[in-house]
């Protein structure tokens, strides 16, 4: 059994909102400008007033208010604002996994803190496009669901064993399948044709030292779970932390100082974002 195997069994493959699409066809038209792509966006008129409401709270700070979709590309770009709106599909696309297995609003709680912090070391680390960060960080976790839908009476012993024996669970998902959730979401994000570097982020997130060229995102999103689990914002199920690469840390270069600025803009911004994205 592979990766592959489990997600081939998922109801979610073909969930991925078309609009993402329509976007990325935009976008990749040398011929488009950004009233194509604010067409394309305004034709959901929710996903629209919830990227109107994402540009205009804390999470920019803009001094003046966006009005308009054109506006927000033509100050926060293309690319970036796609990755957004992606973002904010994806909630939907994960609508209706049974609660028993696990409180989703509480997972999407934690996966938007880790969303939150990941941008904020991009930010730190000058990275030319932090929403990328916050889509991988968002989605870091999203293998556990497809894993829950499709092996659940294995998840549930891995989680029980996790509990009374005080142990990791991604490394007790490697012992029992031969890969852990990172790789479930990396696939399920490669069979959705989607930018391989976030593929990486997502697969790599709990061993970011493998990511090849891309361990500094992934050492980014391995942070970045880190803190927020301390910081103990929702929960994805996990019953430890699971310790910081100490690799990971050097590899970010941050400093100890930046840590305190990081709990202060997480814990700031932290539920107006979940309530656009959740309630909005």
């Amino acid at each position: 059994m592979n990766p592959e195997d489990i997600i081939q069994g998922s109801v979610r493959l073909s969930s991925l909102p078309v609009v993402y699409f329509k976007i990325n066809e935009v976008i990749n038209n040398p011929d488009s400008s950004f009233e194509d792509v604010a067409n394309v966006i305004n034709h959901d008129s929710s996903l629209s007033a919830r990227l109107l409401r994402i540009v205009n709270s804390s999470f920019y700070n803009f001094p003046s208010p966006i009005e308009t979709i054109s506006h927000a590309l033509s100050i926060i770009g293309t690319q970036q604002l796609r990755d957004l709106a992606l973002a904010t599909t994806f909630i939907s696309v994960f609508r209706g996994v049974p609660e028993q297995w696990i409180s989703m609003n509480s997972f999407w709680r934690h996966s938007l803190a880790c969303a939150i912090a990941a941008r904020a070391v991009g930010m730190e680390l000058r990275d030319g496009n932090t929403e990328k960060l916050f889509l991988g960080a968002m989605l870091h976790d999203i293998g556990k669901l497809i894993l829950l839908e499709n092996r659940p009476d294995s998840i549930w012993g891995i989680l029980e064993q996790g509990r009374t024996e005080n142990k990791i669970l991604h490394l007790l998902e490697r012992e029992h399948f031969g890969f852990n959730h990172g790789h479930v979401g990396a696939a399920l994000l490669q069979a959705w044709n989607l930018p391989e570097s976030l593929a990486a982020m997502v697969q790599f997130h709990h061993d970011p030292m493998a990511a090849g060229d891309r361990v500094q995102e992934a050492a980014a999103i391995h942070f970045a779970d880190f803190f927020v689990k301390a910081m103990e914002l929702g929960s994805s199920g996990d019953p430890l932390v699971p310790p910081l690469n100490p690799e990971a840390w050097e590899v970010l270069g941050l400093s100890t100082g930046f840590l305190e600025r990081l709990w202060s803009r997480v814990d700031s911004q932290w539920r107006e974002i979940v309530d656009i994205f959740l309630f909005g």
